[in-house]
């Protein structure tokens, strides 16, 4: 298991201190949302529809074909041609892009600000300005559709939203220091526009939508992610709560997983029926990407628990990454048929 551990690890140890749940980081396939999106890979792109459509189009093509998982392109993208013998696209994407709310706020403030300079970061002259500032905020909401080529059936649909501001202030008026004239004071409040009576900056739109483009992608794609194996932190038996070694070990799994790993291994031989040191270990074979193994020792760690009550925390988290390393397993395998579907072994003549 050490070994697995090094290569699953090594990588992240400048990451495991930057987070506060004790526990071990480690590279993990994930499967997306949505099953048959990410097994219709050959695909093209038709036209979204609505404000700032066409330039949606362009982005979600592009981060189709920019979309890697283990380290190889994911979809094959009509537009870019195909590496396999398929003569056409699976399915198809468009969709609908909507405004949903632009809002503007406009107010009056006061700051304190350098009007007059010496040199470089040297001020001779402070006053209070004041300055208009008008604060702009859009909403939008993206739904992709995919349909299957042969078909014409619904794959993949769902509602994505975005949203960007952008503030601008200007001078009206010093209150003290240098005179100068005030500006005309305008109207101060928010201004609510409904659709169709007023459009938001095209750059606003955009940069909201691009906000959708990443939660899409990683619902029709499966992914490369750093997770984290969890360490149960409370003992549960008091007999080990005593034992300096628990805590110790808890610690060290962001610093030192290895050594933190061997403390568990120790005291599973000196505590076979301790839930908490059980469950542990069965983190430290989540890291090290022995998913079968952890699922055993999850399994082993909640039929420890029955003895203590089912409301503690650490009882819980026993739980919790039993139901969580059953369904990585489960999905593991669904991953490996979409990836890996000519590694199936053929139909014989009375199957076929």
């Amino acid at each position: 298991m050490r070994q697995k551990l090094a290569a699953s690890v090594i990588a992240l140890a400048g990451l495991t201190t930057a987070c506060a749940t004790p526990g071990i980081d480690y590279e993990a396939r994930l499967m997306p949302a949505s099953a048959d999106a990410a097994a219709t890979r050959t695909v093209q792109v038709d036209r979204f529809r609505g404000p700032g459509g066409r330039w949606y189009t362009d982005r979600f093509e592009a981060m189709l074909a920019n979309t890697v998982f283990d380290g190889a392109p994911w979809f094959q993208v009509a537009s870019l041609g195909y590496a396999g013998p398929e003569s056409g696209p699976s399915g198809t994407y468009s969709g609908n892009v909507s405004i949903d709310s632009y809002t503007v706020d406009e107010r009056y403030r006061t700051v304190k600000k350098c009007i007059e300079w010496d040199g470089l970061f040297d001020c001779e002259t402070r006053a209070e300005v004041e300055e208009f500032c008008t604060d702009e905020r859009v909403t939008v909401s993206v739904t992709p559709r995919l349909i299957d080529a042969k078909t014409g059936e619904l794959v993949f649909s769902n509602t994505y939203f975005g949203d960007s501001s952008y503030e601008q202030c200007h001078e009206t008026g010093r209150i003290n220091g240098h005179s100068g004239k005030r500006g005309l004071r305008g109207h101060s409040g928010d201004r609510h526009y409904g659709f169709g009576a007023l459009t938001p900056p095209r750059d606003l739109i955009l940069s909201a939508l691009s906000e959708t483009l990443r939660p899409i992608r990683n619902d029709i794609a499966p992914r490369n992610a750093t997770v984290r194996a969890t360490f149960v932190t409370e003992a549960i038996d008091p007999v080990v709560r005593a034992d300096p070694r628990f805590e110790q070990a808890v610690k060290l799994g962001r610093k030192d997983p290895f050594t933190s790993c061997d403390l568990w291994s120790a005291m599973a031989t000196e505590y076979p029926s301790a839930p908490a040191v059980t469950h542990n270990m069965g983190a430290c074979a989540e890291a090290s990407s022995d998913f079968q193994a952890a699922q055993g020792l999850y399994a082993k760690a909640a039929e420890l628990t029955s003895a203590f009550d089912s409301g503690n925390d650490g009882v819980k988290r026993i739980m919790k990454s039993l139901r969580e390393i059953s369904a990585q397993r489960f999905d593991l395998e669904a991953l490996d048929e979409i990836a890996n579907p000519d590694g199936r072994l053929p139909l014989t003549e009375a199957e076929s």
